[in-house]
């Protein structure tokens, strides 16, 4: 499971949950703004690259209540993104704390490729018993300006840096035990704001895996993002898991409308994927590592959101009896 701090509430909780490894933000890893900015989140601070030091603490804490940290969200490296004089400089971060989190023993590094997320076409809509879903529709971000600190950027421009930055990262990540996760592009439109969103497609993950072929270069297969492309999860399964290029999974379930455009992220039990027929094919490609809940609805009043993690968790663990 996922969580937002280490306070004793958090873990004790994820331990009554039956849940056995966290997740969780690496110092210094971002946030987003309502534009889709990527900024310093103020509850997460911390510098990059990460120090050995800070991280061992993390792992020392969580281990204390008898859990494991399988997976932290990297820190932010804006640059390198967006094509700025400080690339160099953030790739060169980048690769020291993959080096840290070998060290400390952290088997996977969890990172975004975002120019800009596409935040602009999220809503909320009703779900059942009065439960709140997150949803998404492209016609309330399609014609959205230009942001003129951020700019344009094409697919051609952002490649090109991402295939540098890769081919940078990943032999380091090789050489200390470390897998790296890239997370789709979530929400998934072609364009936001006249940014062109290159891992918004199944495509575009596929040519990631491509560009440095090492378990090492990986993916966080999201059942729930593959779903929103409008392609076939268990299908992807296969393709990634025999390459053995998914790293971590995040498992939720969406009603999609029109691929890449419109959906809902509903309960885990009422979507488009068989999450069991998912779970299947993961176990038939072997994938060992984290299976993440994530994205789940809201219950008004419980402002913990305990009750959606708790249903999730509870989905997953009667599906697991039967894979």
């Amino acid at each position: 499971m996922p969580t937002r701090g280490l306070n004793d509430e958090q873990l004790r909780f994820i331990v009554q949950m039956g849940v056995e490894w966290v997740t969780m933000s690496g110092p210094g890893a971002p946030m987003y703004t309502p534009e889709g900015r990527v900024v310093p989140n103020p509850t997460n601070p911390g510098t990059a690259p990460w120090k050995e030091d800070a991280i061992r603490q993390m792992k020392v804490r969580v281990e204390s209540f008898g859990l494991k940290l399988g997976n932290l969200m990297l820190h932010d490296f804006r640059d390198a993104i967006l094509g700025r004089a400080g690339a160099d400089s953030d790739i060169e971060k980048v690769q020291e704390s993959i080096r840290v989190a070998g060290k400390v023993g952290i088997p996977v590094v969890e990172y975004n490729w975002y120019a800009l997320r596409a935040m602009g076409g999220y809503y909320k809509e009703p779900g059942r018993g009065g439960s709140l879903l997150s949803a998404h529709d492209y016609e309330r971000s399609r014609n959205l300006p230009v942001l003129p600190d951020i700019g344009e950027h094409r697919a051609a421009q952002l490649w090109q840096r991402y295939e540098r930055f890769l081919k940078a990262v990943v032999p380091v990540a090789e050489k200390s035990g470390v897998r790296l996760a890239v997370h789709p592009n979530d929400p998934p439109p072609p364009k936001y704001r006249g940014v062109e969103q290159i891992l918004g497609s199944v495509d575009g993950l596929r040519r990631v895996c491509e560009i440095v072929k090492s378990p090492a270069n990986g993916i966080t297969f999201d059942t729930g993002v593959t779903r929103e492309m409008g392609f076939n999860v268990v299908e992807n399964i296969q393709w990634f898991g025999k390459r053995d290029q998914i790293n971590h999974v995040h498992f939720r379930n969406v009603l999609m409308k029109a691929p890449r455009e419109k959906y809902v992220e509903t309960f885990i039990d009422a979507g488009d994927n068989d999450m069991l027929a998912c779970l299947r094919a993961l176990k038939s490609v072997g994938y060992p590592r984290l299976l993440h809940p994530d994205h789940v609805p809201e219950f008004p009043g419980d402002e913990s959101q305990r009750a959606g993690w708790g249903y999730a968790v509870g989905q997953i663990k009667a599906m697991l009896r039967q894979v």
